[in-house]
């Protein structure tokens, strides 16, 4: 084994260059992954919410993701290269009440997103008139 004047090893020297070699092409292959923090309440509780994220250059992106139940306090991953032209929107869906639609453009979702820490919506879910 042979020591530098420094006293490091050729074999620890290997070692840490190999670490950051390894931590460099982790975070260049996950460079637009992003965790993304959702508070989602609603009044009542126990709405349905789902996601969707509608890129117009990616035909058939625009199903819908179930995240829960109100209140959801939770994280998504999401890939800002693949969002920044895209539509994101929420939907909250609860029985006898008007469904509620948020939307975004992928400017303002990051926006929003970074400068709060998170994306937060409370929506007052309006009650359906009775059929009778």
């Amino acid at each position: 084994m042979t020591v530098f004047s420094k006293g490091i090893t050729t074999s620890r020297q290997s070692g840490i260059f190999l670490l950051f070699l390894f931590l460099a092409l982790l975070m260049s292959g996950c460079s637009g992954l992003q965790t993304v923090q959702f508070k989602i309440n609603s009044e009542p509780e126990g709405a349905h919410v789902v996601i969707q994220v509608k890129r117009p250059d990616a035909p058939g992106t625009d199903d819908w993701i179930y995240m829960g139940n109100t209140p959801i306090r939770g994280v998504r991953q999401l890939d800002e290269d693949k969002t920044e032209d895209a539509t994101i929107t929420l939907k909250v869906m609860h029985t006898g009440y008007y469904d509620q639609v948020r939307k975004w453009d992928g400017e303002s979702f990051w926006s929003e997103a970074v400068e709060r820490g998170f994306i937060f919506w409370a929506p007052e879910l309006v009650p359906q008139p009775d059929e009778k």
